[in-house]
């Protein structure tokens, strides 16, 4: 399987950009005011809400370098994203809580994903942050971001809404800042009070949490209040585990943690036991897409359960199953078929 390498631009210094700093130092809320509790609350009930990234994918033609390419495809981008757009197109009310810049990029983005038809009442437009970008290159195949990670985590923080109204909340793209991993937590709890179901994947970039970034903004904190936590072979590498029989003890009893190795090995820990499953790997030149693809095939089925019951072992083996059909309908091509 290839993997992308993450690459930041520096914006204010390349330590910023590439998150491998502390939170801003001084006074944050000048620049980064809190969210406002009389800000008008717009949001629709929806089925999921997706939580995290929003940015663009700007991408060379197949088997192209960047060096060599004259024009550049565009398509919306971020695990919270790619996960609405996927829930959207198989027939889920799929919402989304982001932020992204005020200014033409960020209001295009917002436009692009309401025609694919997501509920973006929740989406938040600053100032304080520009919208990122994300070059998919190929011949090698890598992608360089143009992000400043710790602003984004900040205006997240500031965009989540007092209440969701949803089945289920997602959460993904976790970036390296404490405050804005405490602010997930707070907002999890909140949705969970609710009667949502909280899942979450880590999908932690490398080069994002790379040297001593775990330590500084350490992301378990967050895993003890999720009710579903994907994580891929990657992050558990990144976390020093080996196996994610590794990670119960930081989860809530009744809480599934469902692991990922590549295409062909799935492994989901809960209750129940432990559940196995996998599926034939396909011969593609890159599996960019395929976990967000996973993960919204996993969200049709949970969706559908009714809320604060316990997930078992046949719900967790329908929705690894459908996740994995979703997942290889992505990478092959074809249209995706709701169910």
């Amino acid at each position: 399987m290839v993997r992308p390498q993450m690459g930041d631009a520096p914006e204010g210094g390349p330590s910023e950009a590439s998150g491998l700093t502390s939170d801003l130092p001084g006074n944050t809320h000048a620049r980064y005011p809190d969210r406002q509790d009389d800000r008008e609350e717009t949001a629709t009930s929806t089925d999921v809400v997706c939580v995290g990234e929003a940015l663009w994918d700007l991408s060379t033609p197949t088997g192209m370098s960047l060096d060599d390419a004259t024009a550049l495809s565009l398509s919306p981008g971020g695990g919270a994203v790619n996960v609405a757009l996927t829930l959207a197109e198989l027939g889920l009310r799929a919402g989304l809580v982001a932020a992204v810049g005020d200014d033409p990029v960020g209001r295009a983005l917002i436009a692009h994903v309401t025609r694919r038809g997501v509920d973006v009442s929740r989406v938040r437009t600053t100032s304080a942050i520009r919208t990122g970008l994300v070059f998919l290159t190929h011949a090698p195949l890598r992608a360089v971001s143009y992000r400043a990670v710790l602003k984004e985590a900040l205006a997240l923080r500031d965009a989540l809404p007092r209440s969701f109204d949803t089945k289920v909340v997602h959460i993904s793209g976790l970036l390296p800042s404490r405050a804005g991993l405490l602010a997930l937590e707070r907002a999890a709890r909140q949705a969970r009070s609710e009667g949502a179901r909280v899942t979450l994947d880590a999908n932690l970039r490398p080069r994002l949490w790379a040297g001593d970034a775990i330590k500084r903004a350490d992301p378990r904190r967050l895993f003890t209040v999720v009710d579903v936590l994907k994580v891929s072979e990657d992050d558990l590498r990144l976390l020093g585990l080996s196996d994610p029989r590794d990670l119960t003890p930081v989860l809530r009893p009744e809480a599934v943690v469902v692991a990922t190795f590549g295409a062909a090995k799935t492994r989901a820990l809960g209750p129940f036991g432990e559940v196995r499953a996998g599926g034939p790997a396909l011969a593609v030149e890159s599996t960019i897409g395929a976990g967000d693809a996973f993960v919204a095939g996993l969200l049709s089925v949970l969706a559908r359960e009714e809320r604060g019951e316990h997930l078992d072992r046949a719900t967790i083996e329908r929705a690894i199953q459908r996740g994995n059909e979703v997942a290889r309908q992505s990478l092959s091509g074809q249209s995706l078929v709701v169910k």
